[in-house]
């Protein structure tokens, strides 16, 4: 952990009740802190982008997500939000599988915007559908490509946990 004090996020802590994550996200050997917040699935709940939800950790301090530029600003640079989500992210849900090589973990069950980031195989059964990683350009989160994800999920499904399918 970082040698400063937590940061005091954009979340609504009464209201939402977040839950809090530390992890390396983007692999630089340094806790991160995120707020894990419900996906708003009515008009009632709270929408927050990722700046308002996570910082990454330095020697002795914090660094904002987006290499410190606002979520808009982000967005009008023509980011897609399916490839680098912003706005709408929910981390309560996710798996981290950590590469042997250097770098990020790899995230799973990141729900971004219309991707739930798992789906649903029947009989109430949910699988991963969808794999990020930092981008350390960007300062996001970016989804893996069609191999990545491939690889990641059938690692995941053979030493982590069981699919749907083997489950008992």
């Amino acid at each position: 952990m970082p040698k400063a004090k937590l940061p005091k996020l954009g979340v609504d802590m009464d209201y939402d009740r977040p839950t809090e994550i530390k992890a390396d996200f983007n692999g630089d050997g340094w806790c991160d802190y995120a707020l894990g917040v419900p996906y708003p699935i009515n008009s009632q709940m709270n929408v927050y982008d990722l700046s308002q939800m996570m910082v990454l950790g330095l020697a002795n301090g914090w660094k904002p997500v987006f290499n410190g530029k606002k979520a808009y600003e982000f967005m009008d640079k023509g980011y897609a939000q399916d490839t680098w989500p912003t706005l709408r992210v929910d981390l309560t849900d996710i798996r981290l599988v950590f590469p042997a090589q250097q770098g990020g973990p790899f995230v799973l069950g990141l729900f971004a915007g219309d991707d739930a980031g798992k789906r649903d195989m029947g009989n109430g059964c949910y699988q991963y559908s969808t794999v990020y990683r930092w981008d350390d350009a960007l300062g996001t989160f970016k989804q893996s490509d069609t191999a990545t994800r491939d690889a990641v999920l059938k690692y995941f499904y053979s030493v982590m946990d069981k699919p749907c399918g083997a489950q008992k």
